[in-house]
């Protein structure tokens, strides 16, 4: 493989695309409670085929030297790098290899050359960072796009062929960060629900739905929302991770119930965008599965999978690599919602998801965390235990490359809780994180 790294060849070329955005604002109403928050329906993923991760040929991967990427800017702890179109678009900056024409490695680079970076991301989405450049460069949230290697043999020992995919694992050297986790080790549990409300908004007292009458089906929820802190700021984009952290499931008995956690977005234009975890029960074969689901009409009505322009299916998570991360792009632009999931380990991309936004769509205004347990059967006789994290790490200005912290963002609200489930958020370093329990008896 480091053969193949080193051969010279052209440079693969890019190509750029359009993108636009207004302003405006409504009222949001993701912070309900059980009876009247908009929960999955139970056919939403009936018939739903995994999902196919993107080729080679349809991903942008280039490796330069810190030494280069330094000269724009850069240091090797820096969470954004930013980098000139051109540099990366000029044939004669980067040599490719016979056997492997999808990888641009900087010209001059050699298997001994110290300190290298690997940036890689779909071509599709390479093309959207470009129409939103500022000054003839993109920037780059870490770590979603690119890693650090020692040198190109460290690159190559960490890099292997599945079929037309390349899986790429991090360095040694440069392990990935430990997150999202659990907050400060802590596992949120559902038995004190008094006590569970946002450490960033100490004091909160968190509404408490009502008690459970034996009506099935019912749903048991716990959500936690956000507003946008400056409401005149407009965002386009948000990157983060949803990473389940565990899952068991217990018992031989035919009980069926659904298990969502999610992480929920709404936008001025009254549609909502939920980034799903979902834990099946035994006649789903107790698997976990991610996927979007999007919400029109007041964020009341569920698009079908039919009402996609582009619906690939579903991540299937396999349950024996727990936990495991997941990065989340969401982004509209020109009339449409974009939503992406990469896995945070290879930084390999399944397929997009793509789905017509309404008119007007301005801006993500609100941001949830949810927990929601639908019981279809009583008794219940199997007992469960999930827990899944999602962490908001940017957003980005509305006609601008700028990429905010989340917690320059958006503000908590008293979160809303329920018998079996909860939800917690912490903030660290810029992050918003929230942790999703649910657990049964």
């Amino acid at each position: 493989m480091l053969a193949l790294l080193l051969a010279a060849m052209a440079m693969v070329p890019m190509v750029s695309a359009a993108d636009s955005a207004s302003d405006s604002n409504t009222q949001d109403p993701l912070g309900q409670t059980a009876t009247e928050h908009h929960t999955i329906s139970s056919d939403y993923m009936k018939d739903a085929k995994p999902a196919p991760w993107l080729s080679e040929s349809e991903m942008m991967t280039t490796v330069i030297s810190q030494k280069t990427l330094g000269k724009f800017g850069n240091s090797e702890k820096t969470d954004i790098i930013t980098l000139p179109i051109e540099f990366l678009n000029a044939k004669t900056s980067f040599t490719v290899t016979k056997e492997n024409p999808d990888i641009s490695i900087e010209k001059d680079l050699t298997a001994s050359t110290e300190n290298i970076v690997l940036i890689r991301l779909p071509k599709e989405m390479y093309k959207q960072f470009v129409q939103n450049a500022h000054d003839g460069k993109i920037s780059l949230p870490g770590p979603y796009f690119f890693r650090h290697y020692e040198n190109l043999t460290d690159l190559n020992s960490h890099m292997k062929r599945d079929g037309d995919t390349l899986r790429i694992l991090p360095s040694d050297k440069y392990p990935l960060q430990d997150n999202p986790g659990v907050p400060n080790g802590e596992m949120i549990k559902p038995s004190s629900p008094m006590t569970q409300f946002t450490k960033s908004g100490a004091g909160l007292i968190p509404t408490k739905n009502s008690v459970w009458n034996g009506t099935l089906p019912h749903l048991f929820g716990a959500w936690e929302k956000a507003n946008r802190t400056y409401p005149t700021r407009n965002y386009d984009y948000c990157i983060g991770q949803i990473r389940p952290v565990s899952w068991t499931l217990l018992g031989a008995g035919n009980d069926q119930f659904e298990l969502f956690q999610e992480r929920e977005y709404k936008f001025n234009s009254n549609e909502a965008i939920e980034i799903v975890v979902a834990h099946r029960d035994r006649s789903g074969n107790g698997i976990l599965e991610l996927f979007p689901t999007t919400w029109r009409s007041g964020a009341s009505v569920q698009l079908p999978q039919s009402g996609y322009v582009q619906f690939p299916g579903y991540v299937a998570i396999n349950i024996n690599n727990l936990p495991h991360s997941f990065g989340y792009h969401v982004q509209f632009a020109s009339g449409f919602y974009y939503i992406d999931f990469e896995d945070m380990e290879t930084l390999d991309f399944i397929k997009r998801y793509i789905v017509t936004s309404a008119q007007g769509t301005s801006s993500f205004t609100d941001l949830a965390g949810s927990s929601e347990y639908k019981r279809e059967t009583d008794p219940t006789t199997n007992t469960f235990e999930a827990t899944t994290t999602a962490r908001d790490e940017w957003a980005r200005k509305v006609n601008d490359a700028d990429f905010q912290y989340a917690t320059n963002v958006w503000t908590t609200i008293p979160p809303t809780i329920d018998q079996h489930v909860s939800v917690s958020t912490n903030t660290d370093n810029g992050r918003y994180t929230t942790t999703s329990h649910a657990a049964y008896p």
